[in-house]
This record gives C-alpha cells, structure tokens and sequence, in this order.
C-alpha cells in the first residue's frame, strides 16, 4: 500500500440542477475533494451534513497523523471501516432490524431470498480464495 502524507483538503462543492425557468437552482448533490500526493480525489453525498461530516473525519485524520493511501485516498482509519462489513453481517443486522415489524408473508419473503442468494455468495467467496 503507497501512502503519502502531502494532502490538501479543498472547500465542499455544492452541485446544482439546470434553473427551470423562473425558478431557483436545484441542489442535488455536495461534493468532498481532496488531493493525496498528486492524485485529486472527490467523494459526493446527498447533504451537506454528511459531506462536512466525511470532511471533517478526513481532516482529523490527518491531524493525528495518518498516512493516506494514494490508490483509496483515504487513510487507514477509514479504509478499515468502509471494509468492515461482510455480506454475512449484512444479512444478520437487516434480518434482526425487519423481523420484528413484519407480516408473516414478508417473513417468509426474506427466509426465501436469503436462502436463494446464501448459496451462490458461497460460491463466489470460495472462488476467490
């Protein structure tokens, strides 16, 4: 893994939709650049509460010192939780969040899907190992 610790952090940039005609600009999207060495980065959210959110754990980041990756741009902190989560966890936590709330049918719905798909996650797992 290359890393660098030359980053530079750029202002969030508000993107906006085409005016419609006698109406405001549409925001549809904020953006978070930065740069790691030569390599501009950028990552776009939905609100501007979560890119100065994901600007702010870039910032601290670098405030304790981190390395970034050149190839991520992100540093080791942030790589570690964005990897995480695994198909399996995934499936475990959405089960036990729904459960409770649903109908018989849905139940059964999810039992199913998850049934079907488990095999084939497998597979594909036991492929790349």
């Amino acid at each position: 893994m290359n890393t660098s610790y030359k980053v530079k952090f750029w202002n969030i940039r508000t993107n906006t939709r085409q005016p419609e005609k006698g109406k405001k600009p549409r925001i549809v999207s904020h953006t978070v650049r930065w740069t790691v060495g030569p390599h501009a980065k950028s990552a776009t959210f939905k609100t501007k509460g979560l890119a100065e959110s994901f600007l702010s754990d870039l910032r601290q980041a670098a405030k304790n010192g981190e390395a970034f990756d050149l190839e991520t741009g992100l540093p080791p902190s942030m790589i570690k939780a964005k990897d995480a989560r695994t198909w399996y966890s995934f499936a475990v936590t959405y089960v036990h969040a729904w459960w409770p709330h649903a109908a018989a049918k849905s139940r059964e719905g999810m039992t199913d899907a998850l049934a079907n798909i488990m095999p084939v996650l497998t597979r594909l797992a036991g492929r790349r190992a």
